[in-house]
């Protein structure tokens, strides 16, 4: 049996800071608080929020030991006078420490207020530090209300909460609120160098770069991790050990992952995902750190430099190369899926399915269809994919030397045709006239099908124009001309009212002779034809401008005629618009 140094104390509480100058990344607090004590400007009550592990509770210590202190020191305790040493040790009778969670009833409260009537004992103030403050009931609060509100003389409270929406408004108007932050990397690194230093404990730096951003802001939970570390290590801690020790993937993981999504390679997604959770990687870890590659490659994509990113060099680069593969649309539409899938977890048996059908899922859906350009007959030019590779073991035992350069991914602008994926025509190459569409046809030959569609109507060539009234076969060139400007038209008539120039773009423009266009509706638009017909002088001064001659417009109802189907419905109905849908149990919703 191994016995337990008495004289051991973790680092969290050794190191826990006793100044104000100790507390790191709050300095906003430490300083307005010392400029108060300075200035004896100190309220009835004060209010710590923010997340756990960045000093709340700490800050309400030094608090109250400067304020009781003997021989204070610029807004500073001594931490030597008898008053400090009873308040940092616990045992002052007049700095009392309440923890909201536990005592959170009503009685206890009312005792409070008993008790706080009476001045202190030995000391210049009686200081109430209730931690966790919002887990204290509603009565307890009310009971607690007027003693916030008109509180004796010499007495201080401070409330240490995470979630101060809980706490109620009365509670919090009366209070001086203090938002402390997470502490950045940086900072942490900095001072886990220092207690490293002192304890000789040898660890990488990058061991606690990965410590730091594994704690998520929070100083203790990054001291305990580095105790945790320091533990299993026999001497230096390298990453290698950090991250086997913490659970932590190598980010070489998450770029073969995404080069996989952006080449479409299910097979090689699937084999390597299973690789890593047949060696026990946490899948609740697996997914964090993939959410966390997904918002990395997004800063990169919105802001356009790598500057905001905590990674190394190396990975700042692979970032920037790995981005050119996905339009910002299909990152947000992954994130989404992926905390989803984050969020499902505790209530799905079968964790590794659920995974794999996310996966999957990411690779099948990996570009999305511009619904503009579509809408508007364009097709869209899709970003090059980069060509799959093989998922070998090391991908699993990743090599920290190895860097994410011009090997993680083929240079911008090639195609890649490989045997596991059918050959595709160019998007630069329209496809044959005899190629037909399948019954679930790929986005990409949907895309195909409206460019070679675009394509055409581009090609009509306007006939010249003539000042003359044209002939019986002029009439049929000069009716072709203005369908060239047939959208411009409709679009123009937007300033008439929000209807009129969709109304009107469901008609179908069928003759014109002597100046006078024809439009034909069906017999079931005739609410069409009356609505437009009341706007009939605005709509021919805008044909005539929009065609640059003079023009009368005639509307026509003509039994047997058929409603032209608009575009959003062409698309829509589209069996590939149709298959996308039922695959993602997807809605059409107005954007």
């Amino acid at each position: 049996m191994v016995n337990q140094d008495p004289a051991y104390i973790v680092s969290s509480l050794k190191y826990r800071p006793q100044t104000f100058e100790d507390v790191v990344g709050q300095d906003h607090v430490s300083r307005t608080l010392r400029n108060a004590l300075l200035r004896q400007r100190l309220a009835n009550g004060y209010i710590f929020t923010g997340p756990r592990g960045v000093g709340k509770t700490t800050s309400a210590r030094i608090l109250a030991k400067a304020i009781n202190c003997e021989n204070p020191s610029d807004g500073n305790p001594c931490n030597v006078c008898n008053h400090c040493k009873e308040i940092t040790g616990g045992r002052s009778i007049d700095v009392l420490e309440v923890d909201g969670a536990s005592t959170r009833g009503i009685d206890a409260i009312r005792e409070l207020r008993e008790v706080v009537k009476y001045p202190p004992a030995n000391s210049n103030y009686r200081v109430y530090i209730i931690d966790e403050v919002h887990m204290l009931t509603k009565e307890a609060f009310n009971a607690l209300l007027k003693t916030l509100e008109e509180p004796p003389p010499k007495v201080l409270f401070i409330f240490a909460t995470t979630e101060p929406h809980k706490v109620p408004l009365t509670i919090l108007s009366r209070c001086q609120r203090y938002d402390f932050r997470m502490i950045s990397t940086e900072t942490m690194v900095a001072r886990l160098n220092m207690i490293c230093n002192n304890e000789a404990i040898k660890i990488a730096d990058e061991g606690l770069a990965l410590i730091a951003r594994k704690a998520a802001g929070s100083l203790r939970d990054a001291l305990s991790l580095m105790d945790q570390v320091s533990a299993f290590a026999e001497e230096e801690a390298s990453i290698e050990l950090v991250r086997r020790v913490l659970g932590v993937l190598d980010a070489s993981i998450y770029f073969d992952i995404f080069h996989h999504v952006a080449s479409q390679s299910a097979e090689s997604i699937i084999t390597q995902a299973n690789l890593l959770f047949s060696r026990g990687i946490s899948i609740t870890e697996f997914l964090n750190g993939l959410s966390e590659h997904i918002r990395n490659l997004l800063v990169v994509k919105v802001a356009g430099i790598t500057d905001f990113l905590d990674v190394s060099d190396n990975d700042a680069k692979a970032y920037a190369e790995q981005v050119e593969y996905f339009e910002e649309r299909d990152l947000l539409r992954m994130q989404t899926l992926v905390i989803e899938t984050i969020r499902e977890q505790r209530f799905v048996s079968n964790q590794l399915v659920s995974v794999e059908l996310m996966l999957l899922k990411l690779v099948r859906s990996s570009r999305a269809l511009d619904i503009d350009a579509l809408l508007s007959g364009k097709s869209t030019q899709s970003r090059p994919r980069p060509a799959p590779k093989p998922v070998i073991l090391a991908a699993v035992e990743a090599d920290p030397k190895k860097e994410h350069s011009s090997e993680v991914l083929p240079s911008k602008g090639t195609v890649v045709v490989t045997e596991s994926e059918p050959e595709r025509v160019s998007r630069e190459e329209p496809p044959p006239e005899n190629q037909k569409i399948a019954e679930n046809p790929p986005p990409v030959e949907l895309e195909l099908e409206i460019a070679k569609k675009s394509q055409i109507d581009d090609s009509l060539e306007a006939p010249a124009e003539s000042d003359d009234l044209p002939s019986s076969t002029q009439q049929a060139l000069s009716l072709d001309q203005l369908l060239t400007k047939w959208e411009t038209f409709t679009e123009n008539l937007g300033r008439v009212g929000k209807t009129t120039g969709a109304f009107m773009a469901e008609g179908t423009p069928s003759h014109f002779e002597s100046g006078t266009l024809s439009i034909t509706f069906a017999p079931e638009q005739k609410y069409h034809v009356q609505t437009l017909n009341k706007s009939i002088k605005d709509i021919q001064q805008i044909a005539s401008e929009t065609f640059g001659a003079k023009m009368l417009v005639k509307l026509i109802e003509k039994n047997g005629h058929k409603p032209k189907q608009r575009k959003e419905d062409e698309i829509l109905s589209h069996p590939t618009s149709q298959h996308l849908l039922d695959i993602f149990d997807g809605e059409i919703i107005d954007d």
